[in-house]
């Protein structure tokens, strides 16, 4: 279940022409929106008219693509001032990294925080370019598992019960030294890209 489908007040026409607005300052077509994040143009062409709602994981790629935040799509938006995310809600994201998922502990639409479960699956860090930095902090500790967590040229080795806590705009990227799954909390300042201040 997408947090958007589950918030029937959410504004998607407001949405919608926030997203139309961006792609045309950067030049795209809808056509090269769809293609980049990999769904159809009639996907992106309901959600750009307020008729369709996109999962969170659409919407987060059309941060990355469009070059702003999650948080410029809910901006101005009311927001519940109490939360209660069940697990059967919570989406998971994988975005860049194969081998990385995050489940969404709390929706993402205009919060100042961002909280999820961040879950490695073991991997050849070798393959792994290192996530885009970005603006702001982030900070997790380790519940299962071991991670090791690269920022620019140097590897923090974390095993359970280890915590961590970074400036985000070193590019960073994680990766699990270990045989079973590593599944820590992660919490962060909004994404946002580096020349955006």
């Amino acid at each position: 279940m997408s947090f958007l489908v589950g918030q029937p007040d959410v504004p998607m026409e407001v949405i919608g022409t926030r997203i139309r607005a961006q792609r045309k300052k950067l030049g795209f077509t809808v056509d090269e929106v769809a293609l980049k994040i990999g769904v159809s143009q009639s996907m992106i062409s309901q959600v750009e008219r307020g008729k369709a709602k996109p999962s969170l994981d659409t919407l987060w790629k059309l941060g990355l693509l469009l070059e702003v935040p999650l948080l410029y799509f809910f901006e101005g938006i009311e927001k519940e001032p109490v939360l209660v995310v069940r697990r059967e809600e919570q989406e998971i994201l994988k975005l860049r990294h194969e081998n990385v998922a995050y489940r969404v502990l709390a929706p993402f639409e205009g919060r100042k925080i961002e909280f999820f479960e961040l879950i490695v699956r073991p991997g050849n860090s070798e393959e792994l370019p290192p996530m885009q930095p970005h603006e702001g902090e982030e900070c997790g500790v380790v519940l299962a598992g071991e991670l090791e967590v690269l920022i620019e040229d140097k590897r923090y080795h974390l095993k359970k019960g280890d915590s961590i806590y970074f400036d985000s705009s070193y590019p960073h990227s994680f990766f699990n030294p270990g045989q079973e799954d590593a599944i820590a909390i992660w919490a962060g300042t909004p994404w946002r890209p580096l020349d955006s201040r």
